[in-house]
């Protein structure tokens, strides 16, 4: 339970939703982390600033929890201060995709959420994909994902959540173009055909309800790749028929591969854009590196496991 030593400090993006939910986050805030169990400081983030230098900075006066209320681009910046670091990252999951939030089982609620934050939790400690000198903590990917998630307004998301990216690729035929990709897994080169390739943080379609991954996969010191190389809404259509049927079988428009250290995607011939948990981060060719253990995370208490008799 909280004591008189938890000071939480709370990056907010006020234009994740709308004005009427800011006002309700503000006011969630104060009921949860209210005086003298709790010592809550809220900055509301602009666009303008470097989120993980704040996160860093509120690690260093003292923070015990520091909190992302937003969506993925919020967290990715509030968790890049904290990589490494003693202080857990706590998810108040206000966007659009929130992956990683459905991954650890956090609710998507803001009551329920804020309950697990100044409740009882556990504190878990995962692996990220780093790019460059950046974290991520769902998936690196290139074909049709990334032009999906950045052609896709924000007042669409706002307004249709996940169905607004299903809307964008249903418009652009474009996107279901093979490419020619080589590929370097932990040094071995292969070469590919395919329309997607997304390296995850996580086993992905490993079984229902539990599509985005488990908690094992996101702490299993492996990197997942996948390739999708189905080219017309048939072969897609078949795709999904067969995901449901068998989530964990593979087929030849659906593999499934991993790796231990690094993942190396060069297009062959023109570079493809590449997106990074919901954001274009620049083109191919483009290196995901393993961080094992690299953040501590706030998720919920897991339920007591009946004893055996």
């Amino acid at each position: 339970m909280p004591t008189n030593s938890q000071k939480v400090f709370v990056i907010f993006n006020p234009t994740a939703g709308n004005a009427a939910q800011a006002d309700e986050v503000r006011s969630a805030l104060k009921q949860h982390f209210d005086e003298p169990e709790w010592e809550c400081e809220v900055y509301e983030t602009t666009g303008k600033e470097d989120i993980a230098a704040i996160s860093r900075k509120a690690c260093e006066d003292g923070a015990t929890m520091v909190v992302s209320a937003g969506g993925d681009g919020t967290l990715i910046g509030v968790a890049n201060g904290l990589i490494h670091k003693d202080v857990p990252l706590g998810i108040l999951p206000l966007g659009t995709g929130n992956d990683l939030a459905r991954i650890l089982n956090i609710p998507l609620q803001l009551e329920s959420a804020l309950g697990v934050l100044s409740g009882e939790h556990e504190v878990f400690e995962m692996d990220a994909l780093k790019v460059n000198d950046c974290y991520y903590f769902s998936n690196v990917s290139v074909g049709i994902t990334p032009h999906m998630m950045n052609d896709t307004l924000s007042e669409q998301k706002k307004r249709f959540g996940r169905l607004a990216y299903i809307w964008t690729m249903f418009k652009q035929s474009r996107l279901f173009h093979m490419r020619n990709y080589q590929l370097t897994i932990d040094n071995q080169i292969k070469r590919v055909n395919a329309v997607e390739i997304m390296v995850s943080n996580s086993t992905l379609l490993e079984t229902f309800p539990q599509l985005f991954g488990s908690l094992e996969t996101i702490t299993d010191g492996k990197l997942e790749l996948y390739m999708v190389k189905a080219r017309t809404w048939r072969d897609y259509l078949q795709l999904a028929w067969d995901l449901i049927r068998r989530p964990e079988h593979q087929t030849n428009r659906f593999i499934h591969l991993d790796a231990k250290e690094s993942i190396r995607i060069e297009a062959v011939k023109h570079s493809q854009l590449v997106q990074a948990d919901g954001d274009a981060i620049g083109h191919t060719p483009v290196e995901v590196r393993l961080e094992p253990k690299a953040l501590r995370v706030i998720k919920p208490k897991a339920a007591p496991q009946p004893a055996v008799s």
